[in-house]
């Protein structure tokens, strides 16, 4: 996520006017007059890859009849919005609407109502389950998706979305990850604190995966990831569980693993002696816990760290989802 923006009056709405990136969010915590909502509007309509945000507990925002002033708004932000109680209010945006972010409530709300955007190419869900099936279902062109606390195989037994590249689950569950390998056309995807994860082969069939983040799962191991020729670069974050010196054998099998990336971890220095010699591992960088160690992994794999994140995506052509 790029710069984030909090504005509560005209004053910020005309600081915001010396431009902004693709990736920027203008946020709104508190009601403004209906001269600085215009004004506002008329900025985000001459930028659209600019996200507005709505947060926080006025009961006046909560209504989101500030939507009426922005009607050519293409990405829209609800997060932590804790007493909104109906997404009805989204249907005064446009058609055209490309993403939207439904974030926290304080109870999880019914997504019929926004199922009547069907143009969307990027969604984030946090914990909102009853009628996902069909808001997905109404929008087959999506390429970006972001389930938070859900158990996705169950709310989401099949999945046909054709077009999506870049899948993140956090939190909540996947029972068997061979649901993964209905997403054939995934580049990005991130699995992270999910339970109830037993094994990532399905993973290992992805044919177009490219970037494979894995945060805090309850795995000893990782599959043999041999088949993958399009994999260029991993993530492991808080992987805890993975302790043996084998437990990356068989990612060192990736023959075309460019960048990898191991934090707040438990393995021993062992475990990277499978990468030393890899032909196309380019960058690498190590948290195993302590100085020594770190400085022992090193001085073992003699590579530099990996690429910004953001330069690795734009790089590629990758649409990296939260």
């Amino acid at each position: 996520m790029g710069r984030v923006v909090e504005v509560s009056s005209l004053f910020d709405v005309r600081r915001c006017r010396g431009g902004f990136g693709d990736a920027d969010v203008v946020q709104i915590s508190q009601p403004m007059p209906e001269v600085d909502y215009r004004s506002l509007a008329a900025l985000l309509s001459d930028h659209p890859r600019v996200t507005l945000r709505v947060y926080g507990s006025d009961e006046e925002l909560v209504t989101l009849r500030l939507l009426r002033w922005f009607p050519y708004l293409r990405r829209f932000s609800i997060a932590g919005l804790h007493h909104l109680t109906d997404l009805t209010p989204l249907q005064q945006l446009s058609a055209e609407v490309e993403f939207l972010d439904l974030g926290e409530t304080r109870t999880p709300l019914d997504l019929a109502p926004v199922a009547a955007f069907q143009g969307l190419r990027q969604l984030r869900i946090v914990a909102h389950r009853r009628g996902l099936p069909d808001l997905l279902n109404a929008n087959p062109g999506l390429r970006g998706l972001a389930l938070w606390r859900l158990p996705v195989d169950q709310v989401l037994p099949v999945m046909a979305l054709p077009d999506l590249q870049s899948l993140a689950l956090t939190l909540g569950s996947l029972t068997s990850t061979e649901w993964l390998a209905c997403v054939p056309t995934l580049r990005y995807l991130a699995v992270r604190a999910v339970r109830k994860i037993a094994n990532l082969d399905a993973v290992t069939r992805l044919p177009a995966l490219q970037w494979l983040w894995l945060d805090a799962l309850t795995l000893d191991h990782l599959p043999d990831f041999a088949a993958c020729s399009t994999l260029l670069r991993v993530d492991c974050t808080e992987m805890r569980h993975l302790r043996h010196p084998a437990s990356l054998q068989g990612l060192a099998a990736a023959p075309r693993l460019r960048e990898l990336m191991v934090t707040e971890s438990r393995l021993p220095i062992e475990a990277f002696i499978p990468f030393v010699d890899h032909p196309t591992l380019e960058h690498v960088s190590v948290g195993l816990g302590t100085e020594r160690r770190n400085h022992d992994a090193k001085r073992l794999l003699r590579r530099t760290p990996p690429r910004a994140d953001t330069d690795f995506t734009t790089v590629h052509g990758l649409l990296r989802m939260r």
